[in-house]
């Protein structure tokens, strides 16, 4: 009785993750997450698991993605948006969090107060993001173009998808970066989501498997990524990928750096 899932049969992910086969499979790299901004480390691991793909029989081409560029600033308007609307219920009075009510202050208050104390600061950034582009005069010329962006990047999918039966990329295209690290430049922050982004907008389905780790032993992800209700093709490609990439390392997806893959 959930209004927001879909009444429809489960994809047959647990045959497809059995089956770990990609033979016959026609699997597209996506040209526009690769080049400046990507590390070195990234870019190697991904394309390693890629010709990994093709050797195990699956045809892999390049496929171009035109609006996947404009993801990133786009996910960054709705997001805050859908965020500011969602949490304007948390307003102190009808559940959840509520402080300083002692009797002496005023509803706007007691809200103010507890919606300082309730949201972290990056919380708070989005709520005032999404505040601003849902206001009278800005609505059609940020969210309104925001969702317009979204509708092309779903039909770059579709296109794709017309090509191909999965597409391939980065996850991120950094390893992780330090806890903090890039809270003072939120921009540096969200660009770790820059390849994640197109699926979350289009609502695909989409899957990231450990492909091996840096020179600083991080992990390294490649994302899969499928139409909507497609969800056994990432499974056949991951556990393709994992039981390739297990037996290849000695057992672990975790335990090879290049420092060691050199010496054998």
């Amino acid at each position: 009785m959930d209004s927001t899932s879909i009444d429809a049969p489960v994809p047959p992910v647990v045959e497809a993750a059995r089956a770990a086969d990609v033979s016959g499979m026609r699997i597209g790299v996506v040209r526009e997450f690769a080049g400046d901004g990507y590390q070195p480390d990234v870019s190697a691991r991904v394309d390693e698991a890629v010709a990994l793909l093709t050797k195990l029989g699956a045809e892999v081409v390049e496929v171009s993605c035109p609006h996947f560029v404009h993801a990133l600033p786009a996910y960054y308007l709705i997001a805050p948006s859908e965020c500011s609307s969602n949490l304007a219920r948390f307003d102190a009075m009808r559940y959840g969090l509520r402080v300083g009510d002692d009797g002496t202050k005023s509803a706007e208050e007691v809200t103010s107060l507890t919606r300082a104390a309730g949201f972290g600061a990056e919380v708070k950034r989005r709520i005032m993001i999404g505040t601003y582009a849902l206001s009278s005069g800005y609505y059609d010329a940020y969210y309104g173009q925001a969702q317009k962006v979204r509708t092309l990047i779903t039909r770059d999918f579709e296109a794709a998808f017309e090509q191909v039966d999965v597409l391939v990329s980065p996850t991120t295209p950094t390893t992780a970066f330090k806890i903090g690290e890039r809270v003072d430049d939120p921009m540096q922050m969200y660009f770790a989501d820059l390849c994640t982004i197109p699926s979350n907008l289009s609502g695909g389905a989409a899957m990231s498997v450990p492909v091996g780790v840096d020179s600083n032993n991080l992990p390294v992800g490649l994302q899969v990524m499928a139409p909507a209700m497609a969800d056994d093709r990432p499974y056949r490609v991951g556990a393709a990928l994992e039981a390739a990439l297990t037996e290849q390392w000695g057992g672990s997806l975790l335990s090879r750096a290049p420092e060691l893959e050199e010496s054998k």
